[in-house]
C-alpha cells in the first residue's frame, strides 16, 4: 500500500453514486487502495449515505470545492450521460486528470470542444471509461488477428433488453463500436430498424 501511495502522488475525488459507481467502480478502487479525499453528487439527501458508507471521505455537493483543491490530482467521473460533458470540462479545464464513463460527450461537436479544452489546459490525462477493449480476451484477440493477411469478418451480437434510462445507441453500443475500431481500425455502421421495432446496427 506504501508503494501505491508513491505512485498515486496525491489524492483524488470521484463524482457520481448510483449503481455503477457503488458495484463497480467503488470496489476496484477500493482494492487498489486509491485514495479519495472527496465523494461529489447533486443532491444533498444523499450526502448522509456517502457520510455512512464512506467514513473516511468528504462528501460534498460542490464540484468546484474539489478542482479548487490542490491536493486533487484527479477526478473520476460516472454520472448521467447528459451531464458528462459539462463535468469534463470543468475537470479538464483545472489541469487534472480526469476518469469519465463513456460516452464523455453527446456530440461530435462537444467532443471537438473538449479536446481543445485539454489543450489549452496543457494535456491534462484524460481517460474515458471504454474498458472492455483493455479485457485479457481482446488483447489477445487483437494480437491473432495482426498476424493475419487478407480479409477479415467479424460478427458481434450485442443484446441490451429493455433500456429507459437514457440512449441505448450512446450508453450501451459504443462498446462494440470500440470492439470494431480498437481491432481493426476503422468501422462502417449500418442501421435498420425492424417490424417489432427492434433496432440491428451492422459493423463492418
Amino acid at each position: 500500500m506504501r508503494q501505491l501511495k508513491q505512485v498515486y502522488g496525491g489524492n483524488y475525488a470521484f463524482v457520481g453514486i448510483g449503481n455503477h459507481s457503488t458495484n463497480n467502480l467503488y470496489p476496484v478502487l477500493n482494492y487498489l487502495h486509491v485514495p479519495l479525499k472527496y465523494i461529489c453528487c447533486k443532491s444533498e439527501d444523499k450526502l448522509p449515505f456517502i457520510e455512512a458508507a464512506y467514513p473516511n471521505v468528504c462528501a460534498t455537493t460542490s464540484l468546484d470545492d474539489i478542482l479548487h483543491d490542490d491536493d486533487i490530482k484527479g477526478v473520476f467521473v460516472s454520472v448521467s450521460p447528459q451531464s458528462h460533458f459539462t463535468i469534463a470540462s470543468k475537470v479538464i479545464k483545472s489541469g487534472k486528470a480526469l476518469f469519465i464513463e463513456k460516452p464523455p460527450c453527446q456530440s461530435e461537436d462537444e467532443l471537438l470542444q473538449l479536446i481543445g479544452m485539454r489543450k489549452a489546459a496543457g494535456f491534462p490525462q484524460v481517460t474515458v471509461g471504454l474498458q472492455k477493449r483493455n479485457a485479457p480476451v481482446i488483447r489477445i484477440l487483437k494480437k491473432e488477428l495482426q498476424k493475419s493477411k487478407g480479409r477479415m469478418s467479424y460478427n458481434l451480437k450485442y443484446l441490451t433488453g429493455t433500456y429507459s434510462e437514457g440512449d441505448v445507441m450512446f450508453d450501451f453500443f459504443v462498446h462494440p463500436l470500440d470492439y470494431v475500431t480498437f481491432l481493426f481500425g476503422k468501422a462502417e455502421v449500418n442501421i435498420s430498424f425492424l417490424p417489432n421495432k427492434n433496432m440491428e446496427v451492422e459493423l463492418k
